[in-house]
């Protein structure tokens, strides 16, 4: 039995011939049904990487030799034996076994089935057969009882020709090593190789029977791919085996024969003595030509189509290895004493001779040096110099160039020599020529520069010139090319032109002293001057600009790069600065230049660069050098300080220039408002620039106030309504319902503030003062309804509130009455408000409706304002004070609205429980007119008006109950300032206090006597107002109380309010109010013109220091 190597299948032979394969577990996954007993069978330790399926060889007593996978497939073919197989054994590595059994013989087997040669004999039977773990031993043990163990010994069986390598792999492959590029290629001969023969793009491959010729197939030097060309089934036995084009040459002992690639033997060779060594020389096919080494220590020449040798060299040693230069003029010879003999093919002379050799190659493309190996050194001679020695293992069998080829045992390595030795060595000799030979070998760029250096400075041109062209070095071409251009194909030069070469050199070696030395020798003082101007030195340049001009020969003037004008200077100093200057130009160093321009006097070079490159430190520096009549070269600068808004610099700029107008425009967009208003109290033509831009400052600044008051000093009311408008919008969209109606008060005020009857024609006066008025109310109306909306929205979404369950009552059914009274307009008042500020919305999400609804259900609101929140407000605070039939209205109008899910719950059980109420409101909550008396119902659509007189009720703005407020005005024959004197008046002295004390005279005193009312003592007011209502006719456009002059005299002023709106404009009227209860403190807010409780007035305007409604 026998297990996988990792364990996981094992594999049972069983003498009725099955083979049983089983997992780990014991479970047969196959049987193999055989003929005759299974004495042996082992499993292969190694699986191959194209394979890696485990391989089971079987021996069976049927005598074959077979070979099965895991899976039960047969793997190869079976081999048939001519004995009973007893026992079989892998080597460590996988590639080979062996087997042994009635044949009294041990065989050696590749893996792939393939008879390698016998190993061993015996006199019995072989029972048992083993290989050392990891070793090449062999144990046998006999029938006889004896035990023998074998050494087997693999040898190197190969071939080299040049760059490649042919070597044998596990017996049976030939491998194909390129040397240069490392490609390998493979052929499988599946036979045993005995020997392996390269020469150009042959190979020959020699089997036990048989021997085959393959040919590269293509012309590329690189082409790694054969082919099969021939075969020569022909047994051989030859110790040596070497191929050329056409022909194959068998060596054995003394003899050579020539094979052709047909098996024909064309010709024969018998030596004088044993044959040590034998490479093909080349030559032309057919012709070729053989170096063979004898033991007696001749060296032959013999070519294939010859049949005498020529005998090269005699000597008294031994060859053992021998190769001939490329140029077939040297023979190197290395004995068997280990002594490397080298010789001239042409003189028959021994040139020179080297110890501790033993093995030898020339260099293939250079005559004169050769690398020889020995005592595990490499040694590398060239010429008649030392050789160079470096440390190396093996034998050296080929040398290219400068790679190195070494066999190791059967490992065979490129090194990659570097010839800087013998270059150093042709160098110091001066023999430029050999040494640009030995470094196209392959040396470093460093190399090759030094090899270009001194042939230059040897005046060796052109191998300076190719050796410049190795390394591309353009620098040093371009010299070469000035050089040769200037003095030509000349052998010799004048010490001067030598001195002159030299200085070049050194310069571009950056010897630039030196060079420097060399010039002024030479008497070329520009050519330093120009060396240094190049490098950018510039001290060094003036010093010897000044050397040039002591010796007279400076050039007196200096020209600019690419500037076709001559720029005449007063000193060679002078012209090197702008020379400086320009160059730092060319090379983008344009801050220095600009430096150099502005040292030189060129300010307006200077200014140009600075302004470019942002410098303004140093534009500054330019600025404060010129004077104030350079306006445009000032405004340049000033330009550049503004774009990248350096206010202190472009201030002193403008300040030079002396324009005022600049200077607050420069103010202005550095945002300095305190300098220009400041600037502007001494130069006040220019305070109308000024105001327009300080609002749009302020506006984007968030001082919208400050802004406003701008744009009217700026006197652009345009602009001054759009931003309220855009204030009104942002409020509403962002829920801020007080701020949205102050916004709605100041946009009216400012409105109706901007009519002016001169805008327009006489004809449309009247028309246009009409719809100004209109518009005035209906801003402050839509005022109203958002200050009112404010109380609404905070009651539903904060947590709780201060207001009183009245109060809230009050509001939402003040707003449901204006919002619900045609006329308040949903349109935009005037074409002056944005689309969007007046159009309006169908309603917020949880309020919204489609369709038209009937009875007051409003149509539509202005954006913002929620009918669910102001019906839910509506409904809930009518059902705590009483207000029942209002109530049920509130929630039946709920139903048809969509309305927030959580509330829907709420809402349903309040309409259930309304019902239970009686459909009626309690009396107390009904408004009562204070003119005419008469009480109006809850729901009324007429913008909060009476039913019966249309006198608009006037609530108190914090908390929306109607106050006894009774309009009235001034017969039209009384002016309203005659009027209010006529209020301001004391009343007559008989008019009864309301205290029930009556005032009267008698004689000089003044008398008070507690007494009811006399007959016919009666309030003028109240009778006017009685028999004005009398008059009334519901439906007819209302009219306030018209009094007379005795009616206001006999007013008390503490009882009468004037709202004086003309104040916001002339074509505004002026209202009068009496209080039907003077107890009833009142307070009017003389801002926004709308009535308060004094004591919440007073509180509310402790607390926050201005009025709730405007602010």
């Amino acid at each position: 039995m026998a297990w996988t190597n990792d364990g996981l299948h094992l594999a049972l032979g069983l003498f009725s011939g099955h083979i049983s394969i089983r997992d780990k577990f014991g479970v047969e996954k196959v049987d193999i049904v055989r003929s005759a007993p299974i004495w042996t069978l082992t499993w292969n330790p190694v699986p191959t990487k194209s394979d890696p399926t485990d391989v089971l060889v079987v021996g069976c007593w049927d005598q074959t030799l077979s070979f099965y996978k895991v899976s039960g497939q047969e793997y190869g073919r079976e081999h048939k034996l001519d004995y009973d197989p007893c026992s079989i054994d892998f080597f460590s590595n996988g590639d080979y076994f062996v087997v042994g059994g009635s044949g009294k013989k041990v065989q050696l087997w590749s893996r792939e089935g393939v008879l390698l040669g016998d190993i061993g004999e015996r006199d019995d039977w072989i029972w048992s057969v083993a290989v050392r773990p990891k070793q090449n031993n062999v144990v046998v043990g006999c029938n006889d009882g004896t035990v023998m163990m074998y050494q087997v010994v693999f040898s190197t069986v190969h071939g080299l020709y040049q760059d490649r390598y042919a070597y044998r792999d596990v017996m049976t492959d030939v491998i194909i090593q390129h040397l240069v590029t490392e490609q390998k290629v493979r052929i499988r001969c599946k036979d045993c190789v005995k020997k392996i023969a390269v020469y150009r793009d042959r190979l020959a491959v020699q089997l036990p029977d048989k021997v085959i010729i393959y040919e590269v197939s293509h012309d590329d030097p690189l082409d790694m791919h054969y082919k099969n060309i021939e075969k020569i089934k022909q047994k051989f036995v030859c110790s040596l085996l070497v191929v050329t084009t056409h022909h194959i040459i068998l060596c054995q002992e003394r003899k050579l024969q020539l094979y052709s690639f047909k098996g024909n033997l064309e010709r024969e060779w018998n030596l004088d003595a044993l044959i040590r060594y034998i490479k093909v020389a080349g030559g032309a096919q057919m012709r070729e030509g053989l170096l063979v080494g004898l033991k007696n220590g001749h060296v032959l020449k013999i070519f294939v189509d010859n049949s005498f040798p020529v005998t090269l060299i005699k000597q008294a040693t031994a060859v053992r290895c021998l190769d001939l230069s490329c140029r077939r003029k040297k023979l190197a010879v290395v004995d068997e004493t280990s002594n490397l003999l080298v010789y001239d093919l042409d003189t028959q002379q021994l040139m020179y001779q080297e110890t501790n050799a033993n093995s030898v190659a020339w260099n293939t493309e250079m005559e004169d040096m050769l690398a020889y190996s020995g005592n595990n050194m490499l040694c590398i001679k060239t010429g008649q110099f030392p050789p160079h020695m470096q440390k190396l293992q093996g034998f050296v069998v080929g040398f290219k160039g400068s790679k190195i080829f070494c066999l190791h045992y059967i490992s065979m390595q490129t090194i990659d020599v570097p010839q800087s030795a013998s270059l150093y060595r042709y160098i110091d000799k001066k023999d430029f020529d050999t040494a640009y030979q030995v470094a196209c070998l392959g040396v470093t760029e460093g190399d090759w520069r030094l090899l270009a250096l001194d042939a230059l400075q040897n005046l060796r041109f052109e191998i300076a010139r190719k050796s410049f062209i190795r390394i591309r070095d353009m620098r040093y071409i371009d010299l070469l090319g000035r050089i040769t251009q200037q003095y030509g194909n000349r052998t010799s030069l004048t010490p001067e032109e030598e001195q002159l070469v030299t200085a070049q050199v050194l310069a571009f070696q950056g010897k630039y002293n030196e060079a420097a030395q060399l010039f002024a020798k030479a008497k070329q003082f520009n050519m330093a001057v120009e060396m240094y101007t190049e490098l950018r030195k510039w001290d060094e340049a003036k010093h010897w600009a000044q050397q040039a001009e002591k010796s007279g020969g400076a050039q007196k003037k200096t020209t600019l790069p690419g500037n076709e004008k001559e720029i005449a200077e007063d000193s060679v100093a002078q012209g090197l600065i702008l020379k400086q200057a320009a160059s730092s130009e060319e090379d983008g160093d344009l801050r220095a230049a600009g430096e150099m321009y502005l040292t030189a006097g060129q300010h307006k070079k200077a200014v140009d660069i600075f302004i470019k490159i942002g410098a303004l430190d140093s534009l500054v520096e330019v600025v404060r050098e010129l004077p104030s009549v350079e306006t445009q070269m000032l405004q340049m600068s000033v330009k550049c300080f503004r774009q990248h808004q350096h206010y202190s610099f472009a201030k002193e700029a403008i300040l030079k220039l002396g324009d005022v107008s600049q200077l607050i425009a420069l103010h202005m967009e550095s945002h300095h408002w305190d300098e220009a208003f400041q600037l502007c109290q001494h130069h006040p033509e220019y305070a109308a620039q000024i105001y327009l831009p300080w609002a749009e400052w302020l506006a984007l600044n968030d001082r919208f106030d400050d802004a406003l008051e701008a744009y009217k000093k700026a006197n652009r009311p345009d602009l001054s309504l759009q931003m309220i408008e855009k204030l009104t919008h942002n409020a509403v969209v962002e829920r801020r319902y007080k701020d949205a109606a102050t916004y709605f008060w100041r946009l009216a005020d400012a409105m109706i503030g901007t009519f002016k009857v001169d805008d327009f024609p006489l004809d449309e006066i009247a028309l246009r003062q009409q719809v100004a008025v209109q518009n005035f109310w209906e801003l402050r109306r839509r005022a109203d309804a958002y200050y009112a909306y404010s109380y609404i929205h905070a009651y539903i979404q904060e947590p709780f509130t201060t207001l009183l369950p009245e109060n809230l009552f009050n509001c939402a059914l003040y707003l449901w009455n204006m919002l619900a009274s045609s006329a308040f307009s949903n349109q935009p008042p005037s074409k002056m408000l944005f689309h969007e500020l007046n159009s309006c919305v169908r309603e917020e999400p949880h309020g919204s409706q489609k369709g038209q609804g009937k009875g007051h259900l409003l149509r539509e609101v202005p954006l913002g304002i929620s009918r669910v929140y102001i019906l839910y407000t509506l409904a809930k605070q009518a059902q705590n004070m009483g207000a029942y039939k209002l109530a049920r209205m509130a929630y039946d109008k709920l139903q048809v609205l969509r309305v927030p899910p959580s509330w829907q719950h709420q809402i349903d059980l309040s309409c259930l429980a309304i019902r239970s109420k009686a459909y009626s409101d309690q009396d107390e909550l009904l408004p009562v007119c204070n003119w005419c008396m008469t009480t109006n119902p809850l729901l009324r659509t007429n913008l909060d008006s009476c039913i019966n007189c249309g006198h608009p009720f006037v609530r108190t703005f914090l908390g929306f109950d109607v106050l006894t407020l009774v309009e009235f005005q001034p017969e039209s024959t009384i002016s309203t300032e005659e009027a209010t004197k006529l209020i301001l008046r004391d009343p007559p002295g008989n008019r009864q206090r309301h205290d029930g004390w009556r005032e009267s005279t008698r004689g000089d005193a003044d008398v008070m006597t507690l007494d009811g009312p006399e007959e016919g003592d009666s309030d003028l007011f109240v009778q006017k107002m009685l028999d004005a209502a009398s008059y009334v006719v519901p439906g007819e456009p209302y009219q306030p109380v018209r009094v007379d002059t005795m009616t206001l005299l006999d007013l008390r002023p503490e009882e009468v309010y004037v709202v004086n709106f003309r104040k916001f404009s002339p074509i505004l009227p002026m209202k009068f109010y009496r209080s039907m209860i003077p107890e009833l403190a009142i307070a009017l807010c003389s801002a926004c013109c709308h009535f308060f409780h004094q004591e919440t007035w007073e509180l509310e305007f402790l607390q926050n220091k201005c009025c709730p409604y405007c602010g």
